[in-house]
């Protein structure tokens, strides 16, 4: 299985750093917030298909829970992000943190 560990994080975070600039510049009332929101929920699909990748091809989970993963982050999108990435992908992709 090809290690997609680290494309995947950064296509997160650059989708997270997106949604936060596109929300101020909307704040803001700036005319481009729309057209960087609409690129950081490309960037979004992005990460939750990578995600996905991993946790379909991921030995270390059982078929329900890979259910259960794949309808959180797909519905959950952002907020499913920050749980996966700081609560589940350890026990996903089978690496503990030294």
């Amino acid at each position: 299985m090809r290690n997609l560990e680290r494309p995947t994080k950064q296509a997160f975070y650059f989708s997270l750093m997106f949604y936060i600039g596109s929300l101020v510049l909307l704040l803001l009332k700036v005319s481009i917030a729309p057209i960087l929101f609409s690129f950081s929920l490309m960037v979004s699909m992005i990460w939750v298909f990578l995600v996905l990748q991993e946790i379909m091809r991921s030995p270390r989970i059982t078929n329900m829970e890979r259910l259960f993963l794949a309808l959180f982050i797909i519905l959950l999108n952002i907020l499913s992000g920050i749980v996966y990435f700081f609560y589940l992908r350890n026990k996903v992709i089978g690496q503990h943190k030294i």
